[in-house]
């Protein structure tokens, strides 16, 4: 029931001397708790006597269907909590949440069932089972009936491990009212643009979330080769204080720094959400390795054979950011432009891709122009790949230089919208020709064009083109999202999904990256799914 009057009945703000509960009136801001505070205030609650009951989602819209699952929550218990995912970890698609995570912990703290609210500040429920210990953790019947699959992961069966670890217990409801907030949003609210909107009404003809996400499982067993270059990304934030008093120069304050591992270390993670075989290969340096720190990084899906340059560090991006607006202002890179792979080692290289090449169904080059990709290792790729999965970059180091042509041929190709027009030489033609020109010079069997906030564009001979929006206009940062994409679109097309299933598949992944700094983490198939159900309601 929505309460619309200043103060709720609430059961814990003073303790009377005989050591029982009382209840007092209490405006609705004094239920929304800190998640610390609200932890301390579970423990005096149970300390006396009462049941904790923890209801957990992102409640953007709330519905009659969590009305009558609050009522049912209740039943089991003396307290109920009620705690929301914070607006930075909503991955539900373009224009989620609706409303921001203060409005929405007010509407819940309106309703005079719930006796305390509090934001979450992490994507899933853990750290709030982990705070309030409660002792009944409360699901919709819809979880229950949901069916597993052996290959994605589900945050549920976390859930209840940790529940149970406290002393508490799952339990599902079995309302009869049962509401999807995604689908009423969808279906009643102008979330989408509608370019969006009109894509996902269309696409929803020929596709469910079930079909697409079944054939995750199906991807599980690809053995995937990824061979390029490797960058540590570092990330610097500061403050800045003024100018300097003798120099026109703008002084920044250090704070902290962060460092991530980068380039093709980064897509070797994001394959493995996909696929549980996943080798990768590259080059790092003599002095600076950073082996240790990339080993801790990688998925244990991913198995890594190291080489090494004669002299000099592995790549260092280092990127300099407002601690405050996280605007990137400048950036230094620690690279040997003129660095030439060692004969003795490309050898080695040879050598290993040689034998391992035929053991892999995939073969995922991610070539950043920072030469490990010899003329030699490139034929021999070409020659000896069963399927090539193909990107080339251009990038301050190698504007221009660094350009898909340079490989004889692949089977799939992914590349921006630039890369592909200094890869013709055309800078003003029409996109789609510049794209047919590509095909057909590389024989390749599809190419994707990513073209940053405009989304994709895909084509083979067979289908045509096919064009997908981008999805999402939540933007942290915007580097690796083009890896993420080509990542996880690759095993993919190997897998003879349809390109209009590749590109949006490739746009979700795409989404999902922009929303986090740098590659803090990597993609993960149950984010994916969630954020494809939803899509897809």
């Amino acid at each position: 029931m929505i309460h619309d009057t200043k103060f709720l009945t609430h059961p814990l703000e003073s303790k009377p001397k005989h050591g029982t509960i009382s209840k007092m009136k209490v405006g609705t801001d004094k239920k929304i708790k800190r998640l610390a505070t609200l932890a301390n205030i579970s423990q005096k609650l149970r300390s006396a006597g009462q049941k904790i009951v923890l209801c957990h989602g992102v409640f953007d819209l709330v519905h009659p269907g969590h009305i009558k699952h609050f009522q049912s929550a209740k039943r089991h218990g003396d307290i109920l909590i009620v705690t929301i995912t914070a607006d930075k970890y909503v991955n539900k698609g373009p224009g989620r949440p609706i409303f921001v995570q203060q409005l929405r912990a007010e509407v819940l703290a309106a309703i005079e069932i719930i006796d305390y609210v509090a934001i979450v500040n992490s994507p899933s429920s853990i750290d709030a089972i982990e705070a309030v210990k409660p002792d009944f953790y409360i699901k919709g019947p819809d979880y229950k009936n949901r069916k597993p699959q052996k290959t994605i992961p589900t945050k549920l069966q976390e859930e209840k491990s940790t529940v149970e670890k406290h002393g508490g217990k799952l339990i599902y409801t079995d309302d009869e009212i049962v509401f999807s907030s995604s689908k009423l949003i969808s279906e009643y609210l102008d979330v989408y643009p509608k370019k969006t909107k009109n894509y996902l009404d269309a696409f929803k003809k020929k596709y469910t979330s079930e079909m697409i996400i079944g054939q995750f499982e199906k991807m599980s067993d690809i053995k995937a080769l990824v061979i390029g270059d490797a960058i540590i990304d570092q990330y610097h934030y500061a403050l800045p204080i003024g100018k300097s008093s003798k120099e026109p120069v703008l002084v920044h304050q250090y704070i902290y720094s962060e460092s991530y591992i980068g380039g093709v270390l980064a897509t070797a993670n994001h394959i493995a959400a996909l696929s549980k075989h996943v080798s990768l290969v590259t080059l790092l340096g003599k002095q600076k390795s950073f082996k240790n720190f990339i080993i801790r990084k990688l998925r244990p899906e991913v198995t890594a054979k190291f080489y090494f340059q004669s002299r000099g560090s592995t790549i260092i991006k280092r990127r300099f950011l407002d601690v405050n607006t996280k605007q990137k202002l400048f950036q230094i890179s620690y690279m040997k432009d003129e660095f030439i792979l060692p004969e003795k080692t490309e050898a080695q290289v040879l050598e290993f891709l040689d034998h391992e090449i035929p053991r892999h169904d995939l073969i995922v080059v991610n070539d950043f122009g920072h030469n490990i990709m010899t003329d030699a290792i490139i034929r021999l790729i070409c020659r000896k790949a069963n399927f090539l999965a193909l990107n080339v970059q251009t990038n301050s180091a190698n504007f221009g230089f660094n350009i898909v042509t340079k490989y004889p041929r692949a089977d799939y190709i992914c590349i921006d919208d630039q890369e592909i027009r200094l890869a013709t030489h055309d800078k003003h033609g029409n996109l789609q020709m510049l794209i047919r020109k590509i095909y057909q010079r590389m024989r390749c069997r599809l190419v994707v064009v990513t073209k940053g906030p405009n989304g994709s564009l895909a084509y083979t001979k067979e289908n045509g083109f096919y064009e997908s929006p981008a999805l999402t206009d939540k933007i942290v940062d915007r580097v690796g999202a083009g890896d993420a994409l080509f990542a996880i679109t690759a095993p993919c097309v190997y897998a003879g999904l349809p390109p209009e299933e590749v590109v949006l598949i490739g746009n979700v992944a795409g989404a999902l990256k922009v929303q986090i700094m740098g590659n803090k983490s990597q993609i993960e198939l149950v984010d994916m799914v969630k954020f494809i159900n939803r899509l897809l309601k």
